[in-house]
C-alpha cells in the first residue's frame, strides 16, 4: 500500500511536470526586462501604489511591462493594447491570472479612436496613458495618432508617459543613438528618433503639455505629458513635480 501510494504520487508529479513543460511560454524582449525597473521608478514618482487608477497602454509588446507595473500598482485597472496581433497571446500569457489586467486588444494608434475595432471602457476618464518604445519604431502617423487619441482618452489632468530615445533641439546624441537612428531609417524610412521639440508642439496641438523630461539609462528618456483642461481652467491646475528636468 505504501509503495502504491508513493508510485501514485510520483505519477502525479510527473504529469504536473509534463503539463508545465508543454504549456506555451510568452516571448520576452531583453530590452523590456532591462528597462522595466527604471521606468517603474519614474511612475512611482507620480502614482501611488494603492491608487485606483485607470491605465491605457499603447504598443504593449509582449506584455512584460503590463505584468510588472500592474503587479506593483495592484489597485490599478490596466488596459494593454497592441497593433501586432501575434503579440496579443504573449500579453495574455504574461498577465495570466492578473485580475487587474484587462484582455489585450488590437489597436492601430494611427487611426482615430472612432475607427478602432473596439471601444475602450473609460474614454475621457483614463488617469494614465503609457507608450514605451513605439515612437521611434513606427511611422510618424502613429505619433500623431498617439497624441490625438490620448486627448480623447485621458481625463483632464491625466498623464501620458512615453519612453525611448529622442533627439533634442535637432541634435541626436551620443553616437550610439545616431547609429541607431540611421539603422532604423535603413530598415524603414518612416522610422527614426523624433525630436522632443516636435513632440512638445504636437502635444500642445492636442491639448497636452510636456511637463518633464527624465534622463534614463542607455541614453533613453521618459517624457511626461499632462492633458490640460479647457484654457479657461488651465491656470487652476496646480502641479508639484518631483526633481527632474522640468520644462516651461
Amino acid at each position: 500500500a505504501v509503495v502504491s501510494t508513493q508510485s501514485t504520487g510520483l505519477v502525479r508529479t510527473l504529469i504536473r511536470y509534463l503539463i508545465k513543460m508543454t504549456e506555451p511560454k510568452p516571448r520576452c524582449y531583453p530590452s523590456a526586462s532591462r528597462n522595466e525597473g527604471p521606468i517603474l521608478e519614474v511612475l512611482k514618482q507620480f502614482l501611488g501604489r494603492s491608487d485606483k487608477i485607470k491605465v491605457f497602454e499603447v504598443a504593449a509588446g509582449t506584455g512584460q511591462h503590463a505584468k510588472a507595473f500592474a503587479s506593483h500598482f495592484s489597485c490599478a485597472s490596466w488596459e494593454p493594447t497592441e497593433f501586432d496581433e501575434s503579440l496579443l497571446n504573449d500579453i495574455k500569457l504574461h498577465c495570466k491570472n492578473m485580475k487587474n489586467v484587462k484582455t489585450p486588444q488590437k489597436v492601430d494608434i494611427s487611426k482615430n479612436l472612432e475607427e478602432w475595432e473596439y471601444t475602450p471602457q473609460y474614454v475621457s476618464k483614463y488617469d494614465v496613458g503609457l507608450c514605451i518604445n513605439m515612437i521611434h519604431i513606427s511611422p510618424i502617423e502613429c505619433t500623431h495618432g498617439l497624441f490625438a487619441n490620448m486627448s480623447k482618452l485621458l481625463a483632464f489632468g491625466g498623464l501620458l508617459f512615453t519612453y525611448g530615445p529622442y533627439a533634442v533641439d535637432g541634435v541626436i546624441s551620443p553616437q550610439s543613438n545616431v547609429d541607431f537612428h540611421n539603422s532604423l531609417k535603413s530598415r524603414d524610412p518612416s522610422w527614426g528618433l523624433r525630436d522632443i521639440r516636435f513632440l512638445k508642439k504636437i502635444s500642445k496641438d492636442n491639448g497636452l503639455k510636456l511637463e518633464m523630461v527624465v534622463d534614463m539609462p542607455s541614453n533613453n528618456k521618459t517624457l511626461v505629458f499632462r492633458r490640460l483642461p479647457p484654457s479657461s481652467e488651465s491656470d487652476k491646475l496646480l502641479l508639484t513635480l518631483p526633481n527632474g528636468n522640468g520644462l516651461d
